[in-house]
């Protein structure tokens, strides 16, 4: 995959990014409130990275759910970024943003105790997912978590049939286009690797995690937190 084509691509979304987003993927506020409510309740995050946060629609829950964090928000697309950058007019330095392939990133072991990521790491292949998986733990304090959501396979080829059907049914029923929809289906038959969810809740527990589940799942995008 070409990561530069990957951030020319959301850099082409970015002025209409949100409401396309809601458009072509179901259920996607859904999801984001999945990824912060099953968060344990008795925890206040201290440091928290975000793993590709396009224009900041998860950032800005983040931010609310967590006024006193230290947030770090990374993204490739340059547009997206300055995006995201814009929803936090009163940023100080709590809050940085930082323009970078996240397959690149480098942090100290125990920076965070809390990384994010929401529909991003699905643009990697399975070597780079286990990999980041692996440098996640490192980044991550003694108790700390990771917490995703992104698109996953179906578990055998007609189950996955079924999810794409699906998904272009309810796309279609939420106003979306066929141009759209072919946009979509290119972007993703050129850039996006779709694991299994039991492949990647393995590749969690092997690099160190000792409680990986899914507490959401809705046809191909499921959330996925494991706990050091």
């Amino acid at each position: 995959m070409n990561e530069n084509e990957v951030g020319q691509f959301f850099d082409a979304l970015t002025d209409d990014y949100t409401a396309t987003i809601e458009r072509c993927f179901p259920r996607y506020r859904e999801m984001l409130w999945a990824l912060l409510d099953y968060l344990p309740k008795d925890r206040q995050f201290e440091s928290i990275l975000e793993l590709g946060c396009g224009t900041g629609n998860f950032s800005v829950l983040l931010h609310e759910a967590f006024p006193d964090a230290r947030l770090r928000l990374v993204d490739i697309s340059g547009e997206s970024l300055d995006v995201c950058r814009s929803r936090f007019p009163e940023a100080n330095d709590a809050i940085e943003f930082e323009e970078q392939d996240f397959r690149e990133l480098t942090y100290d072991n125990g920076t965070f105790d809390l990384v994010v990521s929401s529909i991003a790491i699905h643009h990697l292949v399975p070597d780079e997912k286990q990999r980041l998986f692996r440098q996640c733990r490192d980044w991550l304090t003694d108790d700390g978590i990771f917490n995703f959501a992104d698109q996953c396979a179906g578990a055998t080829d007609d189950l996955y049939a079924r999810h794409i059907a699906n998904w272009q049914q309810l796309t279609f029923q939420a106003g979306s286009t066929a141009e759209e929809w072919e946009m979509w289906m290119q972007h993703q038959q050129e850039h996006d690797h779709h694991d299994t969810l039991a492949d990647q809740l393995a590749w969690l527990t092997k690099a160190g995690f000792t409680v990986v589940d899914c507490p959401w799942r809705y046809l191909l995008w499921s959330v996925i937190q494991a706990r050091k």
